[in-house]
């Protein structure tokens, strides 16, 4: 089954670099993913590019799990963790600092 991941995978529009921005697609990828782990990192949670086709997210208790989209994997982060509200005064200052 591993081999089809590749083939079977529906490109989100999260997963397209920018035109002209100079970085491979992976590396847009890992972008993406250090991203959502340091949102993530107050809640003792990280977020890696796995294999360059999935996006793995690892909870403080060791549970992982795969994601195939950054849509994917804000749900897999609401399921397992809790939501996270996007409007809260404090993650849009933590936001802040990390951008």
């Amino acid at each position: 089954m591993c081999g089809l991941c590749g083939v079977l995978a529906v490109e989100h529009w999260s997963d397209h670099r920018a035109v002209g921005g100079g970085a491979t697609f992976r590396q847009a990828r890992e972008r993406r993913a250090a991203l959502a782990s340091a949102v993530l990192s107050p809640r003792r949670a990280r977020v890696a590019d796995w294999q360059g086709a999935k996006m793995q997210l690892t909870t403080a208790t060791g549970r992982v799990e795969l994601a195939d989209t950054l849509a994917d994997l804000w749900h897999r982060v609401d399921r397992v963790m809790g939501p996270v509200d996007p409007l809260d005064p404090a993650f849009l200052d933590r936001l802040d600092g990390i951008a």
